[in-house]
């Protein structure tokens, strides 16, 4: 079944319910759980197999073909390789008389995905699945439902500590993979689903109830010419989830956004999650401190007052209002992640046209104040360049900035080529500045521009007859690099 972008859209940013249209944990259980489930159930009704062969085995093992087939067709999606992972581990320790949910095994799972992946340890699918799994396997003794099953119950009170189980369990399940996904979310993402819990309470069972198994039979039923109706109730499933995403999204701030906090806050918050979830005893209690520290440096994240693309074309400009608005033309998903970072909400596009534009802008350039009223100018042409770095206290430009530029602190295309996008903070004594390659510094992963240029023979220009543009400026009005004397050096 497709899903269209606006869904995806609903679904992802306000509904908190990716997993329920994502190839990835929560399908690879339900594939796996309905194979072992018919499996085992099916050879149960034959007394001799189910008296001599090791059924739950059989069906483990029935469970790993079918779920790897599952990922097979799915496309092997990255996730959902992860996830397929994770299962077969799961479903492995069942072969060998292991408990399948331990934390040893998902520690193997995740020295498994990240042999086969190391990059990923820094990304946000790796970190939220095993902090979701590592929480539900730390609290699934709280969450299984046996606090409603008393030995002994009649058959009304059986069915209704069932149906409570049910319930709790999947609202626990819920909470506890949110407290847990967390501190990943908000610090890839700044967005949190408050509503997410009711969401998933009202999506699962349609999920694992009639979503999974109504796949599952419509693909056997299939070659019989009986899976019409099947498809039908399938549909009529989803069409509920989506039902219940839009009525999710409609609610007032059903999505938050919040401003994102520092590397160290996730460590802190990462490391207490650990502590929370790999001890069994009263050792648990350690993860308050360094959980509550983490809350209290993400509750005081650094702002900034002026952002600045890698190109130097666009920024976004805090006004004296506190509120950030567009300077120049940057890219409308660069702008959305800068006013993310920053807790706004608002979309690109209500930011970079209309009033809310920052400054003022021509054919030369824009210029905008600061929140401590000094200006700051970004140059388009180079015939600004006179005007603006004799008045302005930041000055950025696409372009090379000449070397008598010397009054403002000038970000132009080679301190941009050296540091990538800047980000600077307003003090006292002048600026605060957090760039992106770390001051041009020569990493394994991240060489210098100075270090590629080294390894790389630039070609000899052809012999050509035709008279060469001058080095002062191209066609379009931009410095040449080689040859342009530096500017101002930034501090």
């Amino acid at each position: 079944m497709a899903v269209t972008v606006p869904v995806q859209k609903v679904h992802r940013l306000q509904t908190n319910l990716p997993h329920d249209v994502s190839i990835s944990g929560l399908h690879m259980v339900l594939a796996a759980g309905v194979v072992f489930w018919l499996v085992r159930a099916l050879l149960a009704l034959v007394p001799f197999c189910a008296l001599v062969w090791p059924i739950k085995k059989i069906a483990a093992g029935f469970a790993m073909l079918g779920v790897t087939a599952y990922c097979a067709f799915s496309g092997w999606d990255i996730a959902a390789e992860r996830s397929l992972i994770m299962t077969l581990i799961m479903l492995g320790a069942i072969l060998v008389d292991r408990p399948a949910l331990s934390m040893r095994n998902l520690a193997l799972a995740a020295l498994i995905a990240l042999a086969r992946e190391p990059e990923g340890l820094l990304g946000p699918s790796f970190q939220m699945s095993f902090g979701a799994v590592a929480g539900l396997i730390a609290c699934a003794r709280l969450i299984d439902g046996r606090l409603f099953r008393r030995p002994g119950a009649g058959r009304i009170e059986r069915l209704v500590g069932t149906g409570l189980s049910a319930v709790i369990g999947t609202l626990a399940t819920t909470l506890v993979a949110q407290i847990a996904t967390a501190p990943f979310a908000t610090y890839h993402f700044q967005t949190i689903q408050p509503f997410g819990l009711i969401g998933n309470a009202l999506t699962l069972p349609l999920v694992s109830l009639v979503v999974m198994p109504s796949a599952v039979i419509g693909i056997l039923a299939y070659p019989f010419a009986l899976d019409r109706p099947i498809w039908w109730l399938m549909g009529q499933a989803v069409g509920g989830m989506l039902a219940i995403s839009e009525w999710i999204a409609g609610f007032d701030r059903a999505t938050l956004v919040l401003p994102a906090f520092g590397t160290g806050a996730l460590t802190l918050l990462a490391a207490g999650l650990l502590l929370a979830t790999l001890p069994v005893s009263r050792l648990r209690w350690l993860a308050l401190p360094p959980a509550l520290l983490g809350l209290g440096l993400a509750a005081m994240p650094e702002r900034f007052d002026l952002y600045i693309d890698r190109q130097g074309g666009g920024a976004a400009i805090r006004g004296p209002d506190g509120v950030l608005s567009a300077l120049g033309s940057p890219s409308a998903f660069v702008l959305e992640q800068w006013l993310k970072a920053d807790g706004d909400g608002r979309p690109a596009k209500a930011v970079i046209g209309g009033a809310s534009k920052g400054g003022q802008c021509d054919r030369l350039g824009c210029t905008a104040r600061l929140p401590d009223g000094r200006a700051v100018a970004l140059v388009r042409d180079r015939r600004a360049f006179a005007e603006d770095c004799a008045r302005a206290a930041v000055l950025i430009t696409r372009l090379a900035a000449p070397p008598g530029c010397t009054g403002p602190l000038v970000i132009d295309r080679r301190v941009l080529a050296t540091r990538g996008a800047v980000a600077l903070r307003v003090e006292r004594d002048g600026f605060t500045l957090r760039d992106t390659h770390g001051d041009g510094r020569s990493v394994p992963w991240r060489p210098s521009p100075a270090a590629r240029a080294s390894t790389v023979q630039r070609p000899e220009a052809p012999a050509s007859s035709v008279e060469s543009i001058p080095a002062e400026s191209d066609s379009n009005g931009a410095d040449a690099v080689p040859g342009d004397a530096p500017a101002a050096p930034l501090q």
